[in-house]
């Protein structure tokens, strides 16, 4: 009897079954022996995630089991400077970064690969803001030539690179429904232990023995400051945990406006409640601000469709004057981080903004050079605070971050790659499908709520994992809602 096409496929797929070992440990056997050079615990948790993987090859749905692993390994700041250089400057990267995240990318793309290889399928790579981005990276290509220390440079346009790679994936291949809702239920787990180690470390006063996991010890605004006393859970510093935040708790408190089951609906409250403390501990003021505006845009958008736009409004008024009271009005940390003395941290990034002029005056096409803003930024300090010297770090403010090391040109791109994802992004808040259009709603605005945030912090663009990955999300979202019929509502996700 002849065998149909499909069927002859579904063989040849499976008669290479047992091959996925041996495939799988060429890669994993050479991370294996070059983490021999570095110490014991980055040894052994290379040697045991090596193990780990190739036993888990075995799984029958590989990519879900990979794709849910990398979400959850992102915000856990467990990595490698491979070449490790130290620098008498403040650099973003002092090595080539591997992060925890690459293992389960790699597999991703090691899965991706040999299915259209052995399927002789086509890899369709989303064109979704491609050229912008490819312009992006080549500004940062060619700010080495204008760089100090180019070897410095280049650490810092491979981190960009694994970014760029990790927006490709979660925009061209995540691309059924499924897919889409186990990376967001995932996010949605990842703010949950989140929020529950920064509430924890906040109530010890510890870190809660994570260090390993890319925890840092108690992190002040200034030498004895104790009543400000801010946690990072495991992204270090508590500004990239509100930044992690400023993300997700948009997109949770819109997917609530879902039909969801009980469990769902529980676990989604728990997340959020949990996010929400998270925020408030982290005790960054930018942060608190945009989550809550975020928030405030959807509860109008959705109320507005319930109850019309006067009364929403004036619901929505109502409850801010309650939690700005609340807030502002009694004894408590954020009082104090809002209202009180938060030792020059606000007034210092004046002078910064006009060091961060001076670099771009100076440079203007493609900047000073990936990761050498800090070491640029001495020589174009005359401000009277000598703010670099006393505060050795770059501007808080993204935007001009990026135009001082890859120039005007590498912001433009970056800017026109933002606006494409956005685009992309908008056939999914039209979506008939509750689910698709919820979480386009609180995935573009909490990309909103970051950019916003980041105008007034520092943020380590290059290598942010969660950042790029709700980008590349964002991008799939919007190509599912236009090429897929409209789901019909359901009572659970």
């Amino acid at each position: 009897m002849a065998i149909s096409w499909t069927a002859k496929r579904t063989q040849e797929v499976h008669s290479i079954g047992w091959l996925w070992p041996f495939l799988a440990g060429i890669p994993l056997g050479l991370l294996f022996l070059l983490s021999a050079q570095f110490e014991t615990k980055w040894f052994l948790l290379l040697f045991i995630s090596s193990l780990g993987l190739v036993v888990l090859l075995t799984l029958p749905n590989k990519k879900s089991y990979y794709l849910a692993l990398l979400v959850m390994t992102i915000p856990i700041a467990v990595d490698l400077n491979v070449y490790f250089h130290p620098s008498a400057f403040y650099r973003s990267t002092y090595g080539f970064l591997i992060h925890l995240s690459h293992i389960p990318l790699a597999m991703l793309y090691f899965l991706w690969l040999s299915r259209c290889l052995v399927q002789r399928l086509p890899l369709k790579i989303s064109t979704s803001a491609l050229l912008p981005l490819t312009g992006v990276l080549l500004s940062g290509l060619i700010s080495m030539f204008f760089a100090r220390a180019p070897l410095f440079a280049a650490f810092d346009l491979f981190t960009l690179s694994m970014s760029l790679l990790l927006f490709i994936y979660a925009a061209s291949e995540i691309r059924t429904s499924q897919e889409i809702r186990l990376a967001v239920w995932a996010l949605m787990a990842s703010m949950t232990l989140q929020g529950a180690i920064a509430l924890g470390q906040y109530l010890t006063g510890s870190t809660l023995g994570l260090e390993f996991f890319g925890a840092s010890r108690k992190f002040t605004e200034a030498p004895g400051a104790e009543a400000l006393t801010r946690v990072g859970g495991t992204l270090g510093h508590p500004n990239n945990l509100a930044l992690f935040f400023d993300l997700l708790l948009p997109l949770a408190v819109s997917l609530l406006f879902c039909s969801l089951s009980k469990h769902s609906k529980l676990f989604l409250s728990i997340a959020i409640g949990l996010g929400a403390a998270g925020l408030a501990v982290a005790l960054s003021r930018g942060g608190i601000a945009v989550v809550g505006l975020a928030t405030a845009i959807i509860l109008l958008v959705r109320w507005r469709e319930r109850l019309g736009l006067f009364r929403s409004g004036l619901a929505l008024a109502t409850a801010g004057i309650f939690f700005a009271l609340m807030l502002l009005g009694t004894a408590n940390p954020l009082q104090k981080r809002f209202l009180r003395d938060d030792y020059g941290s606000a007034y210092g990034r004046v002078p910064h903004v006009q060091v961060a002029r001076n670099i771009i005056r100076s440079h203007p096409l493609f900047g000073v050079g990936l990761n050498h803003y800090t070491e640029a930024a001495h020589q174009y300090d005359n401000t009277p605070e000598w703010i670099i010297s006393s505060w050795e770090s770059p501007v808080h403010n993204l935007f001009l971050f990026i135009a001082g090391e890859i120039g005007l040109v590498g912001l433009g791109c970056f800017l026109f790659f933002l606006v494409s994802v956005g685009r992309a992004t908008l056939p999914a808040l039209r979506s008939a499908d509750p689910f698709v259009a919820n979480a386009g709603l609180g995935l573009l605005l909490g990309l909103l709520a970051y950019l916003a945030h980041s105008q007034v912090d520092y943020a380590h663009w290059t290598s942010f994992g969660p950042f790029w990955l709700l980008l590349g999300l964002s991008v799939s979202l919007g190509r599912l809602a236009s090429s897929v019929p409209p789901a019909s509502p359901t009572r659970s996700l």
